[in-house]
């Protein structure tokens, strides 16, 4: 009996380090041999956790530890890497909010025009009037990129008149590119409904005041916020196949593989339709996914009618969840931004604006409390700090109701003191756009006249969401990404030091609130790996290197956790040399 207990207490033990094995009576070892070993210096994003070796088989991590004991697991059939004194091993990364599906769907869509920084009112004109040729009957036209403070700075924006000489018959609907500001032409300010008979815009549009008119109160084509979207959504309809969807998917995989990323939160999933839903799904279930991706849908603040069908439609998708897709994220947005004085602020802008919230706080009380009834988190765009403020005291009332689905903020680019510590008691996971830390030449002069100068000077502070214990994930925004980088250790160097002079010439050498930057490498990279998968509510399965959990890690060329090898300004020279997905090795340099 006494041999037994102790033989009970040893394989226990072993099993609480990892090693799954024990001895028979004999001694004779009992061993499940690992598909693949790796040897290097692994940061498993299990606190600061360091170690020599892990241990693989059918994809997940069934020993993670020192070197000799790792041994153990290799017979004739394990793959053995070793990777000591190479860079770094550490869990594959998230973005916590990325258009990434959207992005590539540009690079297929032939209804998508794209457009640069560099184009000015006449050569967007050009590439429309260029698409209209060269596809005959298009049934819509839809622009990407063009950049807002450039055409602002001359008033340089092509006017829907201008546009209705290229196509009268047909929607044509521009967008910047943050996708905030758009152009439409007068067909798809027609279709979309918003127009009284005379042509101008009527009074009981909820967004009348986010369209832009001239002297005579007739719109100029050019609109803001929630009324761009609301005359894109109803005035330009899309229409493309899964075949384009299924190469933007493949396209986006590949891409955030390639960057270290092995998860991802679609922001907006379904801004052109359903179809995206479906095809991930099916790649899912096929076996073709190399990613854990979260798709939000983003519910529009338009007619209650609307809001209860994008609603029921968000349950609806819950019900045919994969393994790796996850369709449990509401995107909603509460402002705009900050640089176009849309962001909902607490302090006034020079010319006494605060901004306002495109959801009033009852109606987001309801729909959070909606959502989180059925098992939906909320996962919502917010930039001013008044913003901020009126999603937390939301997410206040459902985590007091009970509901405790790590309700969450994207961006964030101000945040009144007193909001950290409500983030951090009631579980809100901010997923912080630190990349935006540095501030692009003349941006200064540019935002004097929209903001109050505390936000000019204080923007997207990561360091404080750590120094009150809040869950912080790191995004992209891609591809609102303002020629910052999108590759995680690209934002690293700009998260770290405030500022970003590497291959961008018009970004100012001068930081800026440094206070907020990161403080600890440590941390960042935990924001990247387990905090993101915190925010997906995968901790359990995905976002460190720990026994159990799959394997989703990849092979870096420095070891960033040593400044000595890595030093600030080189952190945007660490790539990728592999990553590996349940496994297998989905991307090789």
């Amino acid at each position: 009996m006494k041999k037994f207990f102790i033989m009970f207490v040893l394989c226990t033990m072993t099993l609480a380090c990892g090693l799954i094995s024990c001895s028979d009576d004999d001694g004779e070892t009992i061993k499940e041999y690992a598909d693949l070993v790796v040897y290097g210096k692994i940061f498993t994003s299990e606190s600061n956790a360091i170690a020599e070796a892990f241990a693989v088989k059918d994809g997940k991590y069934i020993f993670v530890g020192n070197r000799d004991a790792a041994a153990k697991y290799i017979n004739a059939d394990t793959k053995v890497i070793d990777r000591s004194g190479q860079g770094l091993v550490m869990a594959g990364c998230t973005d916590g909010h990325g258009h990434n599906i959207m992005s590539c769907f540009y690079n297929y869509s032939k209804y998508v025009i794209r457009m640069t920084a560099q184009d000015t009112g006449a050569t967007i004109l050009d590439k429309v009037r260029s698409w209209a040729k060269k596809y005959d009957n298009i049934p819509y036209i839809y622009g990407f990129g063009f950049d807002y403070i450039a055409l602002s700075t001359t008033n340089d924006f092509p006017t829907r008149q201008q546009l209705d000489a290229i196509l009268s018959d047909v929607p044509v609907y521009l967008a910047d590119g943050e996708g905030h500001k758009g152009i439409a032409n007068s067909y798809c300010f027609e279709k979309a409904g918003i127009l009284t008979p005379e042509g101008k815009v009527r009074d009981d549009f909820k967004y009348k005041q986010y369209v832009v008119v001239d002297e005579d109160s007739m719109p100029t084509g050019l609109l803001f916020e929630q009324a761009g979207t609301y005359v894109r959504t109803h005035g330009c309809i899309t229409n493309d196949g899964e075949d384009v969807w299924r190469l933007a998917v493949q396209e986006t995989q590949y891409k955030l593989n390639s960057m270290g990323y092995t998860a991802t939160i679609e922001g907006w999933a379904n801004k052109f339709g359903m179809v995206p839903y479906s095809v991930a799904k099916n790649m899912d279930k096929a076996g073709e996914l190399t990613l854990n991706l979260g798709m939000a849908y983003e519910i529009e603040n338009l007619s209650k009618e609307e809001v209860d069908a994008d609603l029921q439609a968000v349950f609806d998708l819950n019900k045919s969840n994969t393994t790796r897709v996850h369709t449990n994220f509401i995107k909603l947005f509460i402002d705009g931004t900050a640089e176009t004085g849309t962001g909902y602020m607490l302090i006034p802008a020079p010319d006494g604006s605060n901004g306002f919230p495109i959801w009033q706080p009852n109606e987001l009380e309801d729909l959070t409390l909606r959502a989180n009834k059925k098992g939906v988190t909320m996962h919502i765009h917010t930039m001013g700090d008044a913003a901020v403020k009126e999603v937390v005291d939301a997410y206040e009332k459902a985590y007091k109701a009970g509901y405790r689905l790590r309700n969450q903020m994207v961006h964030l680019r101000n945040v009144d003191e007193a909001d950290y510590d409500r983030m951090a008691k009631y579980d809100i996971v901010a997923s912080c756009g630190a990349l935006w830390h540095r501030m692009p030449e003349g941006g200064e002069e540019y935002l004097a006249d929209v903001l109050n100068k505390k936000y000019i000077d204080e923007s997207y502070p990561y360091q404080s969401f750590l120094n009150h214990n809040v869950h912080t994930s790191i995004s992209t925004d891609t591809p609102a990404t303002s020629g910052s980088p999108v590759d995680p250790f690209g934002i690293m160097e700009v998260a770290v030091t405030g500022t970003q002079t590497f291959g961008e010439a018009n970004n100012c050498p001068t930081p800026y609130n440094t206070e907020d930057c990161a403080r600890n490498r440590a941390d960042f990279l935990r924001s990247l790996t387990i905090e993101g998968a915190y925010q997906m509510l995968s901790e359990k399965t995905r976002g460190s290197i720990a026994v159990g959990k799959w394997a989703d890690f990849i092979f870096t060329n420095k070891d960033v956790l040593d400044v000595d090898e890595c030093p600030n300004n080189q952190l945007h020279e660490v790539f990728v040399e592999a990553t590996y997905f349940e496994g297998k090795c989905v991307y090789n340099k």
